[in-house]
């Protein structure tokens, strides 16, 4: 997400997903043991995903070189060792695949979409209310799990850890590989989708803690989001370059867009899907093309589905989030440094606000100081600027501070009875181990909490008096907080978390403010 989602580790994209959009002769060797072993990292493609691209245009490392990296791993990385885990032959074998051939290009169609339909629980015979015990369903905090490898082993590895926010205890769990982003129904308190960056989408019962539906949309590639009245889906894909929109109860397909559009240098581009977000105003969908600096609108309520194409917005567009009425998407431009106000009832750019080095937003913050909203943006590069927490005036969108912190940030994390917004540090040094303590009047960084492993997501849970935070790569720990004392009260072992995303988020509206949605 490193990036929020540069937390994904270099292990599990199903092969036979692949080959079978793959019209052209039958998979090498090599690139059977690539689609097993390094693809939901390194792209479907070989292009380069959150882990860089793996192409002989670009490696300028010998096979023996890659070979031993492979073997090792990478310190202070996602990137596990394979030695013990691949014979000698196959590790042979992969690094002079990736050494000596060119990125490729795989394809997932809407007909193949269809076909990947498939559904696992009659949600006719469904209970009438959670399982377990919790007091209300919007007090569940899910966590993502990596997992080493990326894919589940047993009850270890990759899953879905949920937690009851109001106690710090687990109340159950999902085992699948390669989970990525939760987002949940705006509408229904029991609904919940994955999205996994091997292309699927799961649709869950929160009542149950069970998978109802799946369906694969592409083949890598985190995207998704719901509309406000909780009937649409969106799914967007790096690999294949796509968006797919479905019903969001049933997982039908019913509209595949194809990103393409001309970038600022005017030349035609293909285009990963960048973040999706749901208007809460109406139903539209917001689409970033990341490579092509186009913003795409759709709206799934009209014959049609038509789309309203926004150019020029940005250069290398990343995350967003919604202003407190929902009627403006605050995208993220990496290359141009700055945060793009959209407006989604008239379809139309608002404001560019210059910000720090490589806005990387992820799930955005907003705070209420007097009678003035604060958006909260984190950087995740560095500049003249320095290491900077962005602050802005969500009124007229104007900047109103640059906060130094202590290194590159990703993702910020706010409530109304909470006194500090909290940062992730991301550097590639020990302070990634740190969370900082913003305080919200004096805007400043107040206290630096000692996390341990690569801490990040931080996420507090609906009442704000407990903070969630993920110590990363080989911390293997979810630590949680008392947000005013900021004292350790719990912890929770699992393999590599990374993402935490509470059910109130679709109270918040964004994350930050005060419960405003009536259910």
């Amino acid at each position: 997400m490193s990036s929020k989602m540069a937390v994904l580790i270099t292990l599990a994209l199903s092969c036979q997903g692949v080959l079978a959009a793959d019209k052209a002769a039958p998979a090498s060797a090599g690139e059977k043991l690539f689609l097993d072993n390094c693809a939901v990292c390194h792209g479907a493609d070989r292009g380069g995903y959150i882990a860089p691209a793996l192409t002989k245009e670009r490696l300028v490392q010998s096979e023996a070189a890659l070979r031993g990296t492979m073997m090792t791993g990478i310190p202070d990385t996602l990137m596990p060792p394979f030695a013990g885990r691949m014979t000698d032959d196959d590790l042979r074998t992969l690094a002079h695949f990736v050494k000596t051939n060119s990125r490729s290009e795989p394809a997932w169609n809407l007909e193949e979409t269809r076909q990947s339909l498939q559904v696992l629980e009659d949600e006719k015979n469904l209970p009438s209310k959670p399982t377990y015990a919790i007091d209300s369903v919007y007090d569940l905090i899910t966590v993502v799990a990596r997992g080493r490898y990326g894919k589940a082993r047993g009850t270890e590895g990759s899953k879905l850890v949920f937690f009851d926010g109001k106690r710090n205890k687990v109340v159950g769990e999902i085992v699948v590989d390669a989970p990525h982003i939760v987002d949940y129904s705006p509408v229904d308190e029991r609904w919940a989708w994955l999205k996994t960056d091997m292309g699927e989408v799961l649709k869950i019962d929160l009542y149950t803690l069970k998978v109802v539906r799946k369906i694969k949309v592409g083949l890598t590639g985190p995207s998704i989001a719901i509309s406000s009245d909780g009937k649409w889906l969106a799914a967007g894909s790096f690999v294949p370059n796509s968006v797919v929109i479905l019903k969001a109860d049933t997982l039908e397909p019913v509209k595949y867009l194809s990103l393409e559009g001309e970038n600022h240098e005017g030349k035609t581009v293909k285009s990963a899907s960048g973040p999706i977000i749901g208007s809460r105003i109406n139903n539209k969908f917001a689409i970033s093309l990341r490579q092509a600096g186009q913003v795409w609108i759709v709206d799934p309520d009209r014959p049609g589905m038509p789309v309203t194409k926004l150019d020029k917005v940005g250069r290398v567009l990343h995350d967003t989030f919604l202003s407190s009425d929902g009627r403006y998407s605050m995208v993220a431009a990496y290359d141009d440094n700055k945060v793009i106000a959209i407006d989604l009832k008239d379809d139309k750019v608002v404001r560019d606000i210059p910000v720090g080095c490589q806005p990387h937003l992820g799930s955005g913050a907003i705070i209420q100081v007097g009678k003035r909203e604060l958006a909260f943006g984190t950087n995740i590069g560095s500049c003249a600027l320095g290491d900077v927490v962005s602050v802005w005036d969500m009124k007229d969108f104007s900047l109103v501070k640059n906060i130094k912190v202590a290194g590159p940030t990703e993702s910020p994390a706010a409530h109304p009875n909470a006194p500090y917004v909290a940062v992730d540090i991301v550097s590639k040094d020990r302070r990634a181990s740190q969370i900082q303590m913003i305080d919200k009047n004096t805007l400043e960084v107040a206290k630096t909490l000692e996390v341990g492993g690569h801490a990040f997501f931080p996420e507090y849970n609906r009442d704000g008096n407990f903070l969630y935070v993920s110590a990363g790569y080989y911390g293997d720990r979810v630590r949680i907080y008392d947000s005013h004392t900021l004292k350790q009260v719990a912890e929770q072992k699992m393999e590599s978390p990374a993402g935490i995303f509470s059910r109130a988020r679709t109270k918040w509206l964004t994350v930050g403010l005060p419960e405003t949605r009536p259910f």
